[in-house]
């Protein structure tokens, strides 16, 4: 068995260091791939190359073209050094112990139908309530799509999540997965021609589980696992709010046209949703900036 691990890194490479650290003493991983997606810190890939060796390396995409691409860039780079089984696509504001990445791929192993597993993601404060999600049909993303719709819809709105009680579960067969650490077979990614490139950011898991579920394959959470996502840190500290809503209606556009085949009216009314999230935005940034002064 050949397990790699790809780790996406931007203009953060502190993180990406300390937690490549933790794992290349790993012993189930046998090798680490930082893509760094082109930071614009001129210093970033002279640290980052400081953790280079025959177990980790660095590459350097020519371009700033995303999650997709950046961790396609990886993927891709995998296949033609040797012939890997299974491969984790990994943040690198993440915590996850070896025992936990043994264990999802000797689930793998068992379940021939499971080409993507994850243990379940939990915040620093508990377990993260979107770990996994339902299929985003239309009226599912327009109601997810602003405050006002998450109140008007709000049965559409819950209809796109697994309940806690299902959650409770050894195991749960997901349609979309979180981003932020999972392990796939890596025959499985290749069928489905790796990530959608299309998308700069935001609906890539969404893709990825239309995909594997064309294919006749399965995507689970093991719920009595755990790894430790620390809240988007990364997303965070890099992006203003209102341009996020721009990329999140650009990927959830895409999604509902290309894969759900939404009609002009679901797709108008999405896009209209965009302007509304922005008018919200000017007043929820300013109280979100309030609170977080007097925590």
């Amino acid at each position: 068995m050949k397990f790699a691990i790809v780790v996406l890194n931007y203009n953060d490479y502190k993180t990406t260091i300390e937690y490549v650290n933790k794992i290349k003493e790993y012993n189930i991983i046998n090798k680490i791939i930082i893509v760094d997606n082109h930071s614009t810190n001129k210093d970033e890939i002279s640290y980052l190359k400081k953790v280079e060796s025959d177990k980790v390396e660095v590459i350097c995409s020519e371009k700033n073209g995303g999650y997709a691409y950046g961790n396609n860039l990886g993927l891709k780079y995998l296949e033609k050094i040797d012939n890997y089984e299974y491969v984790a696509i990994s943040n690198p504001d993440v915590y996850v112990e070896e025992q936990t990445i043994e264990t999802c791929l000797d689930y793998l192993k068992l379940h021939k139908k499971v080409a993507i597993v994850a243990p379940r993601m939990n915040f620093v404060n508990g377990p993260a309530r979107r770990a996994a999600w339902k299929k985003r049909t239309p009226i599912i993303d327009i109601a997810n799509s602003t405050r006002i719709t998450e109140l008007l819809l709000y049965p559409f709105f819950r209809k796109g999540e697994y309940s806690k009680k299902e959650y409770e579960n050894e195991y749960l067969k997901v349609d979309c997965i979180a981003g932020s650490f999972f392990i796939a077979k890596y025959d499985s990614l290749k069928k489905i021609n790796y990530f959608d490139e299309k998308t700069f950011l935001f609906y890539e898991e969404d893709i990825i589980g239309n995909k594997i579920k064309d294919i006749g394959l399965e995507i689970h959470i093991l719920n009595k696992l755990k790894f430790i996502h620390y809240d988007s840190q990364t997303i965070g500290k890099l992006m203003n709010m209102f341009k996020k809503q721009d990329i999140i209606f650009d990927s959830r556009i895409y999604y509902q046209k290309k894969y759900n085949y939404a009609n002009i009216v679901e797709l108008f009314i999405i896009n209209t949703l965009r302007y509304v999230r922005k008018f919200e935005l000017i007043f929820e940034v300013p109280i979100r900036r309030l609170i977080n002064k007097f925590k």
